[in-house]
């Protein structure tokens, strides 16, 4: 049996697990991350999610150097209040995880940000 055969006698059979050949018009779903790559949520995978995620890390990049330069002005420490003049609390605190897994900021446990590690 060639693949041809193969191809034919599956079309048209959704139990056969056919993933989006020509000839069955199956949607192909996202699996896996895949979704994470999805920014405008319509099931594909475009240019236009990509752009989207580079315009996202480009505000969150300079979201970053505002939040050091706030640090900086208040002394090198600072709380949340102080950085929502920033964008949307869920947005600065996305960028402050980062900030600290990256080893820039670190987070006292009652909630205060420092450039430094802060002393327990």
């Amino acid at each position: 049996m060639t693949w041809k055969d193969v191809l034919k006698a599956h079309c048209g059979t959704e139990k056969m697990g056919c993933t989006g050949c020509p000839k069955c018009d199956m949607e192909k779903k996202l699996v896996g991350n895949q979704k994470r790559i999805d920014a405008d949520k319509d099931g594909e995978i475009t240019g236009k999610d990509f752009a989207m995620l580079r315009d996202k890390t480009k505000k969150s990049e300079g979201m970053e150097e505002k939040i050091l330069e706030e640090i900086e002005k208040e002394g090198g420490a600072l709380g949340m209040k102080n950085l929502k003049q920033f964008g949307e609390e869920a947005e600065i605190k996305r960028v402050l995880s980062e900030m600290k897994k990256e080893g820039k900021i670190f987070m006292h446990k009652d909630g205060d940000i420092y450039t430094h590690e802060p002393k327990r």
